[in-house]
């Protein structure tokens, strides 16, 4: 958000008081951006297997967020969202034929699939890496789905960030996802970071 304030029709007090409300004004907008890349984390166990760190202001996911979110026939293993529902984590785990060496090749079929999912994707990362002991396929991207114009709700395009991270352990693939509007991403990605490296498999 830009500001344009023209000061020069004000004189002596109250060019004061205008320099005075725009320092509060800046002051307030950083503190802002501050605390949200400053977001306070608690550790929590999905299982007796999996801990991650979360937002520690996050809920769980209730049968409506689910419904609403997630597209899908299996129910996740675990989900959690901000209290105004518009930031989520959120992990599956699903049977595969994978093994565990396989990672490569994991990230190679799924990179194929987000692709396929969405109008457009423009990847911020896309790669294998090391988190406490175990290989992951990271992917980090801005999706676009494209609005339908004879659509009367779904006019316009829809831009979200995700991050998402897959691990293969005894023939199930553990997928985690943080997922958030685009126009949010700024204010989140260093969380998502913290998050995705917080993983550990016990």
């Amino acid at each position: 958000m830009f500001f344009t304030i023209n000061l020069d029709f004000m004189k002596g007090g109250s060019r004061v008081v205008a320099n005075t409300l725009l320092s509060l004004m800046f002051i307030s907008i950083g503190a802002a951006l501050v605390q949200a890349q400053g977001t306070k984390l608690a550790k929590i166990e999905v299982d007796k297997e999996i801990t991650l760190m979360i937002p520690a202001d996050f809920i769980p996911m209730n049968a409506q967020d689910i419904r609403n979110k997630i597209i899908s026939y299996r129910a996740p293993k675990a989900g959690y969202t901000s209290f105004d529902r518009r930031v989520d984590m959120v992990v599956n785990v699903n049977p595969t034929p994978w093994r565990d060496q396989d990672i490569q090749l994991l990230k190679d079929f799924y990179q194929n699939n987000i692709r396929n999912l969405f109008d457009e994707v423009n990847f911020i990362q896309e790669e294998v890496k090391e988190i406490n002991g175990r290989s992951y396929a990271v992917f980090e991207f801005i999706s676009t789905v494209k609005g339908d114009p004879d659509s009367f709700k779904n006019r316009a395009p829809v831009h979200d960030y995700t991050w998402v991270q897959y691990t293969i352990k005894d023939q199930q693939a553990y997928v985690f996802t943080f997922h958030c509007a685009a126009g949010l991403k700024d204010q989140w990605q260093e969380t998502a970071q913290q998050i995705m490296a917080s993983i550990i498999f016990l």
